[in-house]
């Protein structure tokens, strides 16, 4: 890279490409990744919680575009979507795109959270042409207002799935740690929830679905911690299944799509909704900073969802953390909190506020 090309990126560490009005759309160039872009308010919005129904839409419409457009210009068939509060700062949204030639070379393990940081890195020297062709084709579809994803839209509904047997429980084990769980049968794997009277309660099945699609299937099984505390004809929101954090939701389409670009407009702008609304709650609970994120896996079983995070300021200063998504300390952010037992009882607690919180906001939405 030329003295010049160096210059210019530290000038143009986010270039816009687009903006609404509401929202604008900037390339990253602090990685060499084509494709990499962020998505923040024009205005100063520190939390997501914070937007109207009309620009929680606006941003949903921007980030679906980026995910289908990166795919079907691109090829680019795996996104991740995080959106991350800064105390002072305005939250910003990323697009990171996950490219398949680069995770089959040189990673053997699912890049989300704790491998993004080396995934990131892993990309030196790109050409700058390259990663300007994404920037104009990008730029076109954003300001193509009858642009449409032509991808299907895939959907896996257990309700109705005539193979829905073949996914029963074949066996029960409460665990401490996930490093106790024997090695599963070949074509079964462990689904691993907190609950029971350690800290997991493992489930072994088959492994062609999703969690969400298991945890969705057998409901009645889990925990009650687990039994959603906002379900509609669209979303369902629960307590986080892996992770014992009070104030950790997961938010999902009642119905299973495996991308966000298969996800119908209406279907996904809705659970954009009650993302927002988890954070709004939270908020009302004294929490000031939280996270929302989303992951596609490129070899096993996913569906959408996503994420509600809070982010404790005590765990952050205790363990000298930098929670981002561009860090592994995200990673070591999420081990930081007791284990299930410990946890229940204000899990509890935060479920049936956030239940209550939920309903009431539905109400006058």
């Amino acid at each position: 890279m030329t003295a010049q090309e160096i210059k210019q990126k530290k000038n143009n560490s986010h270039r816009p490409i687009y903006s609404n009005g509401l929202f604008r759309v900037s390339h990253v160039t602090d990685y060499a990744i084509p494709g990499l872009y962020t998505t923040e308010p024009e205005e100063h919005k520190e939390t997501f919680g914070s937007l109207d129904n009309k620009s929680v839409k606006s941003l949903a419409k921007i980030q679906r575009r980026l995910r289908g457009g990166l795919k079907s210009k691109f090829g680019i068939h795996l996104c991740g979507l995080y959106i991350e509060e800064s105390p002072g700062k305005k939250f910003v949204s990323f697009t990171i795109p996950f490219h398949i030639d680069r995770l089959s070379e040189q990673f053997s393990v699912q890049i989300y959270q704790p491998h993004i940081e080396d995934y990131l890195k892993s990309y030196t020297n790109t050409p700058n042409q390259q990663i300007q062709q994404f920037d104009l084709g990008i730029k076109k579809i954003l300001n193509n207002s009858k642009f449409i994803s032509h991808i299907r839209e895939e959907q896996i509904d257990l309700a109705t799935n005539p193979a829905e047997k073949a996914f029963e429980i074949m066996e029960i084990l409460e665990v401490f740690d996930e490093g106790e769980l024997p090695e599963p049968p070949q074509g079964k794997k462990y689904y691993v929830c907190i609950g029971g009277n350690k800290n997991f309660q493992c489930f072994l099945s088959r492994d062609n679905v999703s969690k969400g699609e298991f945890i969705s299937h057998h409901e009645d099984e889990l925990d009650d911690c687990l039994k959603p505390v906002y379900v509609d004809n669209f979303v369902v929101v629960r307590q986080d299944a892996k992770y014992a954090i009070p104030g950790f939701y997961i938010v999902s389409p009642k119905k299973h799509y495996t991308r966000i670009d298969e996800t119908p407009k209406d279907i996904f702008e809705k659970s954009m909704l009650r993302a927002r609304d988890v954070r709004r709650v939270l908020s009302a609970m004294g929490i000031n900073r939280a996270h929302i994120y989303h992951d596609e896996k490129y070899n096993s079983p996913t569906s959408v969802h996503f994420w509600v995070l809070p982010v404790y300021e005590k765990h952050i200063r205790a363990h000298k953390l930098n929670p981002t998504i561009f860090s592994k300390d995200i990673w070591t952010y999420l081990d930081t909190f007791p284990r299930f037992g410990k946890s229940k009882s204000q899990i509890q607690k935060f479920n049936t506020i956030m239940k209550q919180g939920l309903g009431k906001l539905k109400n006058i939405s």
